[in-house]
């Protein structure tokens, strides 16, 4: 069904249009809220918060930004107030849920397994404003534009952060052997 249409419909509060729509973004707020918060309990969690505030305020969306921009600024928003309210260390012992992978027991499949999740360790291990700027631009692939509209900054800022949190990956890269280079 057709996004604005969809959008027509949840403004109308029609249940089934919302969850239609819902569905299309669930799996990327969650993978958004699980790099930033970094614990899969935490993230669901946020992810059904978001639902619940797109849900009370799809009426307020005016279509001046994309609806993913939107909904993903939701998301980043939902996931600081998510840290203030819990003020303790959040684990970096779990890794990425990656969605819609099956395990083989190959020593290939084996061995990408492991270079993704230390990849992923690395990427955990980058402050917050990197990471989540990594996270969005490398992971899930949104221009400059949209991550200036999500994080609320200007693209410039979004560029030269996206190249510092780069050189930061290079660094948590090359002190897990993964990266050639001179030492961290």
């Amino acid at each position: 069904m057709e996004e604005t249409l969809l959008i027509q419909q949840c403004k109308e509060n029609d249940k089934d249009a919302f969850e239609s729509l819902f569905k299309q973004y669930e799996n990327k707020i969650y993978n958004i809220a699980y790099y930033i918060l970094k614990n899969e309990h935490d993230a669901m969690d946020v992810t059904q918060e978001v639902a619940l505030k797109i849900y009370r305020s799809i009426s307020n969306f005016k279509g001046d930004s994309k609806l993913s921009t939107w909904i993903y600024r939701i998301t980043y928003n939902t996931c600081l107030d998510y840290i203030k309210k819990r003020k303790e260390d959040l684990s970096l012992d779990e890794y990425i849920a990656i969605e819609g992978e099956t395990i083989d027991n190959t020593e290939d499949t084996y061995e990408s397994n492991e270079l993704r999740n230390i990849i992923k360790n690395c990427i955990l291990k980058l402050n917050e404003d990197f990471r989540t700027i990594i996270v969005l631009r490398d992971v899930h692939g949104f221009s400059y534009q949209e991550i200036a509209g999500i994080l609320n900054i200007e693209v410039g800022t979004v560029k030269s952060r996206l190249n510092r949190a780069r050189e930061a990956l290079k660094k948590e890269l090359i002190k897990n052997g993964i990266v050639r280079g001179q030492k961290a």
